[in-house]
């Protein structure tokens, strides 16, 4: 069975490092994100949530972080080879002050993006991480902006009930990106879903290893 990785905003495919040794395992990176810098600016979840579709053509997990949760949901709607799914820190409607994060930080953050995005990105990884990660790149300015003004506007919580493979949907109990209450809503949703609630920050697949929470 194959394995996808798919990060979360602001960082790269580099985050999940330390699941590199997987074998038959396929990291990617979000547009404009890491090495995948040149992709279209409109209707970009279809056109990636498509692209990554493609890419799939045997059985497989996937484990995605934050909005890349949405990303290999979508997928999984799609594509009849996804077998199993594994969402950290993930939102179903990030614009939300019980799903997600309240819209008033969320409206300052974008603003903040504007004025100085360089010290906001790695402000917004200290805050999700614990650490700045100055070694990953940072995301290309314009797409990544319109990546998550597009992640801002997404609701999938009417969609949570199509989902019935095997779900994993692990969360950090002290994530101050996403709130944890919406782990616990999702797994409410989600038929066939486990709630893995972990003493964590927005990402804890760097403090612990998650594949033990994942049945085989």
């Amino acid at each position: 069975m194959k394995t996808v990785f798919i990060h979360g905003w602001g960082f790269s495919k580099e985050i999940f490092k330390d699941y590199y040794y997987l074998d038959n395992s396929l990291f990617l990176d979000l547009p404009f994100h890491g090495d995948f810098k040149n992709f279209e600016k409109n209707n970009i979840f279809e056109n990636y949530v498509n692209y990554v579709s493609n890419l799939i053509d045997e059985k497989t997990t996937l484990i995605s972080w934050s909005l890349g949760g949405s990303v290999t949901f979508l997928t999984a709607l799609k594509n009849p080879f996804i077998e199993k799914l594994v969402l950290i820190g993930f939102s179903p409607k990030f614009n939300d002050s019980l799903l997600g994060s309240d819209p008033k930080v969320i409206k300052a953050f974008m603003l903040n993006l504007n004025n100085d995005f360089e010290n906001t990105v790695y402000q917004f990884r200290k805050t999700a991480t614990g650490e700045e990660f100055r070694e990953i790149p940072l995301p290309e300015k314009e797409g990544s902006k319109e990546l998550l003004k597009e992640y801002i506007n997404l609701d999938l919580t009417e969609k949570l009930h199509l989902i019935d493979i095997p779900t994993y949907i692990i969360h950090g109990d002290k994530d101050s990106i996403v709130n944890p209450n919406s782990a616990i809503y999702c797994h409410e949703k989600i038929k066939n879903s486990q709630l893995i609630l972990l003493d964590s920050n927005h990402a804890p697949f760097l403090e612990r290893d998650i594949l033990q929470y994942i049945d085989d």
